[in-house]
C-alpha cells in the first residue's frame, strides 16, 4: 500500500521536472526570440491607388467599366462627348490651312519682288545715264552752234560790206554814166566813152544787186543758226529736266528695295502665325484625345462615381484603379522596436485573411516621421497637460516575388502581423 503513493508522488515530481523545463525552454526561447525578433500587429498591406479624372469637360457618353473590373494599362474606361472638341479640331485644321497658304504666297512674292526692285533700279539707272549723255551731247551741240552762230554773223558782216562797196560801186558808176551822157550830148566826148561807162554802170548794178542777195542769204543764215542755238539751249533745259525726272524715279526705285525686308518680315510674321496655328491645331487634337479616358496603370477598378450622362469637370476624380500586381504591407514599430532595425531585414508577414499562410518580405525603408507628425492635426506638447506616449514610426515592407499570383491575393488595407528579424 505504501509503494503506491511513493510512485504517484514520484509521476508528480516527474512531470513537475518536465513542466519547468518546459517552462525554462520556452523562457529561454522567448528571451532569445525577443532579442532577435521583433513584431508588430499594427500593419496593414498597402498599395498605391491610381485616380482617374478626365482632363477636358463635358458629358459622359459612353461608360465601358464597372466596379471591381480589372482593366489592364491603356484600356478605354469611358468617353466624353467629343462632338464640340471635334469641330474645334477641324477649325484648327482650317485655320493652319489658311496660314499656310499665306505663307506660301509670301515666300513666292519674295523672289519676285527682289527681281522687280532689282530691274527698276537698273532701268532708272541707265536712263539716268542715257540722260546725263543726251545732257554732255546737248552742250556740245550748243557750244558747236554758238560757233556756227559766229562764223554765220561774220559772214553777213562781210555782205554786208560787200554790199555796201558794190553800192557805192553802182552809185559811182551811174553818175559816171550821167556826166558821160552830158558830155555826149554836148559833143565833149566820143559816143564810145559814154557806152563804156553805161556798161560799167551796167555792171556795177548788177554786182550791187548779187551782193544784196549774199547779204539776204548771210542774214538768213545768222538768223536759222540762231534759231538752232536756240532750239539747241532749249534741248539742254529739256536734257536737265529729264535728268532730275530720272534722279526722281532711280531714287523711288531705290526706295522699293525697302520692300524686300518688308516682306521678309511678312514672311516671319506668317511663319509665326503658321507654328501657333500649328500648335492651336495640336492642342485641339490632343483636346479631342482627352475625350477618351484610358486607364494609366493595370488593376482594379474601386470608387467609380461616374455615371452614364453626367458632366464630367476637370480634373474631377471618376474612378480610381488599384494596382494588385505590387503590393507592400506598412508595419507601424513602436519607437522603443526601432534602435536595430535597418532596412535589408527580412520579414515575416502573418495576415488575417489567410491565417495559413505566411508571406515572406524585406524591410525596404523608415519613414522619415512618425505618424502622429504626419496627422491632420500633429500633436502640440509644449501646451497644455503632457502625457508621455510612445510614438510609433511605419517601416515599409517590401514582399517577395513569386508567392502569390497576378493579381495578388492581397488586398490593400487588409490587417497583418509583421515579424523582423534582427539578426
Amino acid at each position: 500500500m505504501n509503494g503506491i503513493p511513493d510512485q504517484r508522488r514520484r509521476v508528480i515530481i516527474g512531470a513537475a521536472s518536465l513542466i519547468a523545463l518546459a517552462g525554462l525552454l520556452y523562457g529561454g526561447w522567448a528571451w532569445w526570440h525577443s532579442r532577435s525578433h521583433v513584431s508588430t500587429d499594427d500593419a496593414y498591406v498597402e498599395g498605391a491607388v491610381a485616380v482617374v479624372s478626365s482632363k477636358v469637360m463635358g458629358n459622359i457618353a459612353e461608360l465601358l467599366v464597372q466596379d471591381n473590373q480589372h482593366v489592364k494599362a491603356g484600356d478605354l474606361l469611358l468617353r466624353v462627348d467629343s462632338r464640340d472638341f471635334r469641330a474645334k479640331r477641324d477649325q484648327a485644321a482650317a485655320a493652319v490651312a489658311v496660314a499656310e497658304a499665306a505663307a506660301v504666297s509670301l515666300r513666292a512674292e519674295l523672289p519676285m519682288t527682289r527681281g522687280v526692285t532689282a530691274a527698276q533700279g537698273d532701268e532708272a539707272r541707265g536712263a539716268l545715264e542715257g540722260a546725263r549723255a543726251g545732257e554732255s551731247a546737248s552742250l556740245a551741240a550748243v557750244e558747236e552752234a554758238k560757233a556756227k552762230v559766229e562764223s554765220m554773223r561774220a559772214a553777213a558782216a562781210a555782205a554786208a560790206a560787200d554790199a555796201a562797196g558794190a553800192k557805192a560801186t553802182a552809185v559811182q558808176a551811174a553818175r559816171e554814166m550821167d556826166r558821160q551822157k552830158k558830155l555826149v550830148q554836148g559833143g565833149l566826148v566820143a559816143l564810145r566813152d559814154y557806152e563804156q561807162a553805161e556798161a560799167a554802170e551796167a555792171s556795177a548794178r548788177a554786182a550791187m544787186e548779187s551782193t544784196d542777195r549774199r547779204k539776204v542769204q548771210a542774214e538768213r543764215a545768222v538768223q536759222q543758226t540762231e534759231a538752232e542755238l536756240s532750239s539747241k539751249v532749249l534741248g539742254i533745259q529739256q536734257a536737265k529736266q529729264r535728268v532730275a525726272e530720272l534722279k526722281g524715279s532711280l531714287a523711288r526705285a531705290e526706295s522699293q528695295r525697302h520692300q524686300v525686308p518688308m516682306k521678309e518680315a511678312d514672311i516671319i510674321r506668317a511663319e509665326a502665325a503658321l507654328a501657333q496655328a500649328r500648335a492651336d491645331l495640336a492642342f485641339a487634337e490632343l483636346q479631342l484625345q482627352y475625350t477618351e479616358v484610358r486607364a494609366p496603370v493595370e488593376g482594379i477598378v474601386s470608387r467609380r462615381t461616374v455615371e452614364l450622362g453626367q458632366v464630367a469637370q476637370m480634373g474631377q476624380p471618376l474612378l480610381a484603379i488599384v494596382p494588385l500586381h505590387e503590393v507592400w504591407v506598412l508595419a507601424n514599430f513602436k519607437e522603443t522596436q526601432l534602435a536595430r532595425i535597418r532596412p535589408g531585414m527580412r520579414a515575416e508577414i502573418s495576415v488575417d485573411t489567410f491565417p495559413d499562410r505566411v508571406f515572406r518580405g524585406t524591410v525596404d525603408s523608415l519613414s522619415a516621421g512618425t505618424g502622429a507628425r504626419f496627422s491632420l492635426l500633429p500633436p502640440e506638447n509644449a501646451t497644455g497637460n503632457w502625457v508621455k506616449v510612445v510614438q510609433r514610426l511605419p517601416v515599409k515592407i517590401r514582399l517577395d516575388a513569386g508567392q502569390f499570383g497576378n493579381p495578388h491575393t492581397l488586398r490593400a488595407g487588409m490587417s497583418a502581423v509583421v515579424t523582423v528579424k534582427l539578426r
